[in-house]
């Protein structure tokens, strides 16, 4: 990318035609490419050539575009060649914005496809122009057709602006989301701005109360609301894409949310343009959005970082609540645009990536999300407690969970850490946020209030040792009560109570298990569908031993690194591959003899394994984990299998297969297991 020209190599291996263009704000150039049969890349059976694209002088970004037939093969956008006139005029005094000469905000809408959407977006904007109670508006929508190929859509928007209802501006080539904002913000001198999706739905009042955070300092300059889609702002979970609601659920949840979280201004590293209310004075500090994104992702990050540096404050609207499909102009090309854009960001602002990090472990959002979610209404249909901790497999617990909702049991996990239960509803369903203490009586009871608001039916308890005052809180509910053994260590018999109530396993390893340690005890087998996992025939040449842990643990690390150790000694040219997630994947990787996945579903465990040829699978050889879908899934390939006998013996192994005694140590146990690979 040059002021004057850009220009590259292209290679194409069939007949079709290749074109360049490269489109500005007055038109777009495009040219046939020749084939070169003495370029470099060019042989027999490619065709390749270099191509330069003049570039005429332009104060807006441009956008260069490859295809090759019909198929679109690179859009890059490259960055304005000529200094941007664009002035923006610095913002009065916060104090006069209630005055009657107040320049209205503008909300800004670049306009491309999804007609429906946009449709409805406007519709919602139509609805919130007018506060209730008032004959004036309270903003003025500015939309940018940025050369939108569904003709329903230019025909709407066209009778919008001739209605009176927006401005519009009309661009004869797409310039992509920062050519149509900044052409946007040189048609705006006057009034703060929010940059608006097309695919969202804004609730009455929304301008109103963000401007009502943005001038509640002086140093505010961006404010971003919640969402149920914006990243660190959405709600119930962040850092997720929860349903989008319909128009009236948007406005009920909005209007929760400005009671609950009304005046609430929290500091964020930056905003994002899903929905974003920018000041004057911020917009006069930082000017237009930076051309050196490509187009989509990001710009509106690097806008507020730049705003940060310049001495204002980003932060978050709790009392607002927009709706946001997201992801819907790049679908398939989001995650290309999001990493080539976050090194632009990284070089920028290489510190942004460690904050955001930081951000999320802290989460000074969740106070807020927690406020709101206690004043929503939750769902009224009855529900399955399912109690776990840090000593529960999460894996299992989720297998539990699938398995209830397969049932159509609504469920909610109570994660427990310490003296704290953290609420989280199958579904995305509320509770997702809320943190229940159980330090005192006041506590306690407080606890069991908002668990009858569950309408529990049952408990699931998963957890090994229960503290007493949680044992008496879910005995206060008075419902059925099921207890599960699913992670339990040799010699902890007293973890699981000796009363008459049942003791439910889920699988028959651990049926066993229970009736060898508890014989006097009711054991009922509940077991949930395993994943099928069938390999092709064995090649002869290039066999693996595949190792699938169920915990990454420390200990499972060492078995690990102790097996591999000794199959190297005996059979260096046997690869071992290890099909899943451990606590030290590079300190593993690092080895000649192994490779490792990463962290895998039990789904995906067929995928992953038939590349390497396994011969051999090794599996639960930690501690006792029943019912994880892994373990489950490795335990019944169509492969000799390796395993630890939690069954002392009761459970006969299949042909091939080898069950080592429980009470062996790791060294014995990678000794068996090269013995075993090796003689076969």
């Amino acid at each position: 990318m040059f002021d004057n020209h850009v220009t590259g190599w292209v290679a194409w291996t069939n007949a079709r035609s290749v074109e360049v263009s490269l489109a500005t704000e007055d038109g777009t150039l495009t040219s046939i490419l020749e084939p070169n049969p003495f370029h470099p890349l060019a042989s027999a059976d490619v065709q390749a050539t270099t191509f330069l694209v003049r570039r005429p002088p332009s104060t807006t970004s441009q956008i260069v575009t490859l295809r090759c037939g019909e198929d679109l093969v690179q859009v890059r956008r490259v960055a304005s060649n000529l200094s941007s006139t664009m002035t923006l005029r610095a913002a009065r005094d916060p104090s006069i914005r209630s005055g009657p000469n107040v320049d209205l905000p503008t909300v800004i809408v670049p306009v491309y496809a999804d007609a429906r959407a946009t449709i409805e977006c406007f519709e919602s904007l139509d609805k919130a122009r007018r506060p209730r109670g008032t004959d004036k508006d309270a903003f003025q929508v500015l939309a940018i057709d940025d050369a939108s190929p569904e003709v329903e859509l230019q025909r709407h928007l066209s009778e919008l602006a001739t209605a009176g209802k927006i401005r519009l501006l009309v661009n004869p080539v797409n310039l992509g989301f920062v050519g149509a904002i900044n052409r946007a913000l040189n048609e705006i001198q006057r009034g703060d701005v929010i940059l608006l999706n097309s695919d969202t739905l804004v609730p009455p009042g929304f301008v109103d109360r963000l401007a009502d955070v943005a001038y509640s300092a002086p140093n505010i300059g961006t404010v971003t609301p919640l969402s149920n889609n914006g990243d660190i702002f959405s709600f119930p979970t962040p850092n997720d894409v929860n349903p989008m609601p319909r128009y009236d659920e948007i406005v009920a949840i909005d209007r929760v949310a400005s009671v609950a979280n009304a005046g609430n201004a929290i500091d964020v590293a930056s905003g994002i343009g899903f929905c974003l209310y920018v000041t004057r004075a911020c917009l006069g500090s930082v000017g237009e959005l930076s051309d050196n994104f490509d187009r989509g992702y990001l710009e509106d990050v690097d806008l507020c970082l730049r705003a940060r540096t310049n001495g204002f404050r980003n932060v978050c609207a709790p009392s607002v609540y927009v709706g946001h499909h997201g992801s819907k102009s790049f679908q398939e090309e989001k995650r290309d645009l999001v990493l080539r854009n976050l090194s632009v960001l990284d070089r920028r602002f290489p510190d942004y990536r460690a904050e955001c990090r930081a951000f999320e472990i802290a989460d000074p959002l969740r106070p807020a999300r927690a406020a709101l979610e206690r004043a929503l209404p939750w769902p009224a249909e009855p529900s399955v407690l399912v109690l776990a901790s840090e000593r529960t497999c999460p894996a299992v617990t989720d297998a539990l969970i699938r398995h209830l909702h397969l049932h159509s049991e609504r469920t909610v996990l109570l994660s427990r850490d310490d003296n704290v239960l953290h609420l989280r509803a199958a579904g995305g369903h509320l509770p997702q946020t809320t943190r229940l203490r159980l330090d005192t009586e006041v506590d306690i009871a407080n606890a069991g209030d908002v668990l009858r608001r569950l309408s529990p039916m049952r408990v699931e308890i998963l957890e090994p040792n229960l503290p007493s005052r949680l044992i008496e809180l879910i005995r206060c509910l008075d419902v059925p009560i099921d207890r599960w053994l699913i992670s339990e260590s040799i010699g902890e018999i007293a973890s699981v109570p000796s009363d008459t109530a049942p003791l439910l396993v889920p699988s028959k390893t651990a049926k066993a298990y229970a009736q060898s340690r508890w014989p006097d005890r009711m054991i009922v087998l509940h077991d949930w569908p395993t994943c099928s996992l069938t390999l092709p025939p064995i090649s002869a040449n290039d066999k693996s031993l595949a190792i699938v842990p169920s915990t990454p643990t420390l200990a499972c690390l060492q078995m690990i690194q102790t097996l591999a150790d000794r199959l190297w000694r005996r059979k260096p040219s046997l690869p071992i591959v290890i099909a899943g997630a451990t606590c030290g994947d590079h300190r593993l990787m690092s080895r000649p003899n192994i490779f490792v996945t990463g962290a895998i579903a039990a789904d995906e465990l067929g995928d992953v394994l038939r590349p390497h040829n396994p011969g051999w699978i090794l599996t639960d050889f930690e501690r006792p984990v029943f019912g994880h879908p892994l373990v489950e899934t490795a335990r019944q390939a169509t492969r000799p299998v390796a395993y630890r006998d939690w069954s002392g013996g009761a459970l006969k192994p299949r042909k091939g297969d080898l069950a080592i005694s429980a009470i062996v140590n790791a060294a014995a146990l990678a000794d068996l297991v090269v013995d075993w690979v090796t003689r076969s």
